[in-house]
């Protein structure tokens, strides 16, 4: 499976993933010729790189200093979505890695913002396939000829509001959560709506118009902050 990225710095490399947290990393602790996975967004200076590393994927890009150019940089892919070990493949030009491991399931997560600035949130019923009782966005595997189309059809099934209801706000860039060897490749959207009352169908049991914030202190099905970061208005974007 190919995963889009940022790219930071050039070339191609490709090694057996190695999972780092913190910076100050010893030269004895990175297998050589390993991936260096970095969950935080950090990338230290040259001096303190160990040496014979591959290739290098952070979850952000570094803020106000530059990657190393000596190999393969490429930023915006959670820790989360390798093991250690697993091999992969990054290519530094183009903003791409690549896992023979992993297979991806297309889905569409919106966001439905009212004009207070609210979002409705969805509790997903015990009938569903995957993540019951988690709270989500409008969602639902990627059928329709766009990912677009697909969330309007998802609205509509899911609340019962109509495309005159609605009106595109914004599309982000794709998020990526993995489930063993599934990765879930979530096309978020931003819809305001100036309607309010919505029929919920079997997927989900509650609804609720919450602040923002409240999704970072619900169960939610996986990644559904990283996937409102996406499309959040800029006031309301984190990190």
């Amino acid at each position: 499976m190919e995963l889009t990225c940022v790219p930071l710095a050039g070339g191609r490399a490709a090694g057996p993933a190695h999972l780092v947290e913190e910076p100050g990393i010893g030269a004895s602790e990175v297998p050589p010729g390993s991936v260096l996975v970095v969950a935080r967004p950090w990338w230290p200076p040259p001096a303190v790189r160990p040496p014979k590393v591959a290739a290098v994927v952070l979850d952000e890009p570094p803020s106000g200093r530059d990657p190393d150019p000596s190999v393969p940089v490429v930023a915006g892919l959670a820790s989360d979505l390798f093991r250690e070990g697993e091999r992969i493949e990054v290519d530094g030009d183009l903003g791409r890695v690549f896992s023979p491991e992993l297979h991806g399931i297309e889905v569409v997560t919106v966001f439905l913002q009212r004009a207070d600035g609210r979002l409705l949130l969805l509790r997903r019923s015990d009938k569903v396939g995957s993540f019951r009782g988690r709270w989500a966005g409008v969602s639902g595997f990627l059928e329709d000829p766009t990912p677009e189309q697909q969330a309007f059809r998802e609205v509509r099934e899911e609340t019962g509001l109509e495309p005159a209801d609605l009106s595109v706000e914004r599309a982000g860039r794709p998020v990526y959560a993995r489930d063993g060897t599934t990765v879930y490749v979530v096309r978020p959207f931003l819809f305001r709506t100036r309607r309010t009352d919505v029929r919920l169908d079997w997927e989900h049991t509650e609804s609720e118009w919450v602040e923002p914030s409240e999704i970072d202190r619900r169960a939610t099905v996986p990644k559904l902050d990283r996937a409102w970061r996406a499309v959040a208005p800029t006031s309301g974007r984190k990190g």
